[in-house]
């Protein structure tokens, strides 16, 4: 069972340590700023929910509705003005036309919406393309069963032809992470020159890996080529990135409502790398939450971690670059490749 309003009624009760950070960062984010990586659809369109997916803690929050958006955005950031990119959940058995029809017709007029594109259903991404709301174009590998391993199994060819010659960026989640996937984006970017291509979540690198710094370096070559920051936790990551792509390439995103979990991750002995919490979602192995919940005792939302890696960041740069480096990572940089 999936109990979404528990999970965010957890969220809700935010700790002294919270607080402390909601202050923090009022004082020290942008007056404006552009979240790119936002999740929202109503539990209508949530038909079902897959083995995998339910597996997964892209579960937690089935729907997310534009109301409830609102509202955390004005617990979390109060006196801050955030404009979203919004795109519906990812998994199967989301209504995904209904879920875009829901945003491109109901989302603010400041705001943007990502069209979530149908690998299976080409005609139907094509003709939504020409609408006067789509922004960007995202498409996901695990919509397929079993999930897509190339990218251009779930971003056909014809599909990003189309992309390309109506100039809609594409948001990129790649089946795996950017070192493995590496000849795959490089790919893209040679067939496809002109088309912009936004990788999600740092092309998904939550910690240093080996032959991340020379993947960075070598998409550094490709101008076509962006990235998301959405819940990466590390400020070493965010720090390469700037360094060795541009601080003019990285854009943040924030990856809600998955923002809202409280999670610290850890290495299990025998399954890998895990996220530790203090609360039993279902995506969480029972015997694991017991033995490993003591790690996630002083958690806080992602949202912060993800926060505080970017302002780890920027505070490693000459202090004469920091405010105009905030200033590009959080607005500038969206608002000129989003065309808020």
């Amino acid at each position: 069972m999936i109990d979404r309003d528990a999970y965010l009624a957890y969220a809700a009760q935010l700790t002294e340590r919270e607080r402390v950070l909601i202050t923090d960062f009022r004082d020290w984010l942008p007056a404006t700023i552009i979240d790119c990586h936002a999740h929202c659809n109503l539990s209508e369109h949530v038909h079902s929910v897959d083995a995998r997916a339910y597996g997964h803690m892209l579960s937690t929050f089935p729907s997310f509705t534009l109301e409830e958006s609102s509202r955390w955005h004005a617990v979390l950031h109060s006196g801050t003005n955030i404009r979203s990119l919004r795109f519906p959940k990812t998994f199967r058995g989301v209504d995904h036309r209904a879920a875009n029809d829901y945003l491109l017709t109901n989302s603010a007029p400041d705001d943007r919406v990502a069209l979530y594109g149908l690998p299976d259903d080409p005609e139907y991404t094509l003709s939504m393309l020409n609408h006067s709301r789509v922004s960007a174009l995202k498409m996901y590998y695990s919509y397929l069963e079993p999930p897509a391993t190339k990218i251009y199994e779930y971003f056909p060819k014809l599909v990003l032809a189309a992309a390309q010659a109506h100039d809609i960026p594409i948001v990129l989640h790649p089946p795996r992470n950017i070192v493995v996937c590496l000849d795959q984006i490089i790919r893209l970017s040679i067939d496809f020159p002109r088309l912009r291509v936004c990788l999600a979540h740092l092309s998904l690198t939550k910690s240093l890996v080996p032959g991340l710094e020379t993947a960075f370096h070598k998409l550094a070559s490709y101008p076509n080529v962006v990235f998301d920051t959405a819940l990466v936790p590390s400020a070493e990551v965010v720090s390469m990135a700037i360094e060795l792509v541009g601080v003019d390439r990285i854009m943040y995103g924030s990856d809600e409502p998955l923002n809202l979990i409280r999670s610290v991750p850890y290495t299990h002995p025998e399954k890998g790398e895990r996220l530790a919490t203090d609360y039993p979602y279902h995506w969480v192995d029972p015997k694991d939450f017991q033995r490993y919940r003591h790690l996630a005792a002083n958690a806080t939302h992602a949202h912060w971690s993800a926060l505080g890696a970017i302002r780890s960041a920027i505070a490693r740069l000459p202090i004469e670059k920091q405010e105009a480096t905030k200033l590009a990572i959080f607005h500038d940089n969206a608002k000129r490749f989003y065309r808020f």
